[in-house]
């Protein structure tokens, strides 16, 4: 067994994936769990329950929290074992089912076993709110107590790597993959333009990277200080390419002023610092490259090459 723990600060969103439907799909692989200290079932009234306490206290900005309970793939877990393990991860990390708001979703869409658990961190009696230092450290005690406690396999090995323990980065795959296959879904949505004005809309910054000719060959997106590629998301710039050629070359086109971007260190398109608030949410990279020809992506490279294959002479 192995937990993952982030924080946020919306409700609604966070519940909104728990149950499934943060996507243009029906999502029948969630199913609610369990509920403490909430009288409404429905994922827009056990928000509007949780954020009314939370407005009771001033101070916490981040009060939603969210763990991942995940068990290897060969490990069997029944419904009350997954429950048991829900509330005593509850109780170990020092939300009392007596004074906490949470709900508990369990997902079916992976091979592994696993249950996510939303928490309010501002307890119903107004007291001290969860603590949230040291989450890493305090869930590999809380996992290994549970495994204890409740006969459980260890930690499984191949779930130890640093991309694993990465649990921000798994959710904003989540939710950007799940907005932008919608948006691209969406036929109202017909330029790169238009894409980038609702990605913004739904608090998701998209970096779009162009070669010396203007083509479109790389992308990565932003959401609640994470970064992630287009190639993580399973949505390449090939694709987006396709996409929006359907409605004319225009629509490939971009109005947003030109401002430069770097490669940040977990491999996504980061502009200026210092513009990121006030200025654009697309930046557009000049990826010349030294030998002065435009560079391409692996997909633009594979048809040239193909291209080439094709006017070669017979012999």
């Amino acid at each position: 067994m192995i937990a993952k723990t982030v924080t946020g600060s919306d409700f609604t969103g966070a519940l909104e994936y728990g149950a499934g439907l943060r996507s243009d799909r029906t999502n029948k692989q969630s199913e609610l769990l369990s509920v403490a200290n909430l009288g409404s079932n429905s994922v827009h009234g056990m928000a509007a329950e949780m954020r009314a306490v939370a407005d009771m206290s001033d101070r916490i900005k981040q009060p939603v929290w969210h763990t991942v309970l995940s068990w290897a793939p060969e490990e069997i877990v029944d419904r009350e074992q997954k429950l048991k393990a829900a509330a005593l991860y509850c109780e170990l990390m020092g939300a009392s089912l007596d004074r906490h708001q949470v709900a508990v979703f369990e997902h079916k869409d992976k091979q592994h076993p696993h249950i996510h658990i939303y928490i309010n961190r501002v307890p119903t009696d107004g007291g001290p709110a969860l603590r949230t230092d040291q989450n890493y450290a305090r869930n590999v005690k809380a996992t290994r107590q549970i495994r204890e406690q409740l006969g459980m396999a260890p930690l499984p090995s191949r779930r130890q790597s640093t991309k694993d323990l990465d649990p921000q980065k798994e959710v904003t795959c989540g939710y950007v993959r799940d907005v932008l296959s919608a948006a691209l879904a969406d036929q109202a949505i017909r330029s790169v333009d238009q894409l980038v004005e609702h990605l913004r809309a739904k608090q998701i910054e998209a970096y779009l990277k162009r070669d010396g000719k203007g083509v479109l060959v790389g992308s990565s997106f932003r959401y609640e200080g994470s970064n992630v590629k287009g190639t993580e998301i399973g949505i390449k710039a090939k694709q987006l390419r396709e996409h929006f050629s359907q409605y004319g070359r225009e629509a490939l086109r971009s109005n947003t002023p030109f401002a430069p971007a770097t490669a940040s260190a977990s491999g996504g398109l980061v502009g200026d610092e210092t513009s990121t608030s006030a200025g654009p949410f697309v930046r557009l990279e000049d990826t010349t490259a030294s030998h002065g020809g435009p560079t391409m992506d692996d997909a633009e490279r594979n048809e040239n090459s193909v291209r080439r294959k094709r006017r070669r002479p017979k012999l």
